[in-house]
């Protein structure tokens, strides 16, 4: 029977929604010969095991004292020595910035291929085929593996979370020896910000909005819009280089790659490393004066019109049809 391994990431003390979606995708290959293996770095909660255990046949808690704040070398060496020892043919984990962060580490370890950012899999294919986007979303890569273990990192939002399932798995923590030689960097300080209510990479709707806004406090605009649709609001790279906004808000490649289900970019001009974030969001609405601007060549709905007018509007009507 092949094992996949699915690196559940946690966000305090829950599994991370993207790590969810990992898991309901192992358990459909369970009919296949398959069984599904979820690790943890350190402690695991009574919530963690509570989410994970119905779709996971072992929930597996990696402890060292190197575990107990991130690091991408720990990471790395914990997962690796602990996929020697199961030989799972895939490695599964969100394309978070954790994610990405680490997991080209234990493909060097283990010598093994990856498939970044990927926002499909089909898994009925022989071989299962990966697709990934690439150009900002222009063209679709098929990626398959032809040796294993394979790793494969997904971009959240691009599975479902399926229901629980009736049957729980076990719950079992192991002791992995992480050598402390091989840990370069150390944690100094953590600075907490304010946090959302939802992550970025996690929401379903999302309000973004560039220099068009002319100014930091018109976002008022974008957070008006956003608590009547249950939304968060992003930002581009200009804004964020302004100072109107900070980096968790960013959008794009060097910022955070979302695929919600409904993204309004609203003064923004489309630039391609802001595209390459929000491409695949399911439905685009694009609000702009120019109606040459790029971003409109990616919007499944596009408004032409002055910004300051279009979104009170919108914010009104949203506001009456949700009865709020």
């Amino acid at each position: 029977m092949e094992t996949i391994l699915v690196f559940v990431e946690t966000k305090e003390g829950a599994p991370r929604k993207v790590s969810l979606e990992l898991l309901s995708e192992g358990r459909k290959l369970k009919a296949d010969g398959y069984r599904v293996e979820a690790v943890v770095m350190g402690e695991a909660s009574a919530v963690l095991k509570e989410k994970v255990l119905p779709y996971a046949d072992r929930l597996m808690s990696l402890k060292d004292a190197a575990l107990g704040q991130y690091t991408a070398e720990a990471y790395a060496r914990a997962l690796a020595e602990h996929a020697r020892e199961v030989s799972p043919k895939l490695i599964l984990a969100g394309a978070t910035q954790i994610g990405r962060d680490f997991l080209p580490r234990v493909s060097v370890l283990l010598g093994a291929g990856i498939a970044s950012d990927v926002t499909d899999i089909h898994w009925k294919e022989e071989p299962f085929k990966c697709i990934r986007p690439i150009h900002g979303g222009r063209a679709l890569t098929e990626i398959s593996f032809k040796s294993f273990p394979g790793i494969i990192t997904t971009r959240p939002n691009a599975f479902a979370v399926e229901p629980p399932g009736d049957t729980q798995g076990e719950f079992v923590e192991k002791e992995i020896g992480v050598p402390t030689d091989t840990i370069k960097t150390r944690v100094l300080g953590v600075e907490e910000v304010a946090r959302k209510k939802v992550d970025l990479t996690e929401a379903d709707v999302i309000v973004s909005g560039g220099r068009g806004l002319k100014a930091p406090e018109n976002f008022k605009l974008l957070e008006d819009l956003a608590d009547t649709i249950g939304g968060v609001v992003g930002a581009t790279r200009s804004v964020v280089d302004a100072r109107w906004r900070g980096p968790e808000d960013q959008v794009g490649k060097s910022g955070k790659t979302v695929s919600a289900k409904l993204y309004i970019a609203a003064g923004l001009s489309g630039a391609i490393h802001h595209i390459m974030g929000m491409d695949t969001s399911k439905v685009i609405v694009a609000i702009n004066s120019d109606p040459n601007a790029n971003i409109f060549n990616y919007a499944d709905y596009g408004i032409v019109g002055d910004l300051f007018e279009v979104l009170p509007a919108m914010t009104e009507e949203f506001k009456k049809r949700l009865a709020k």
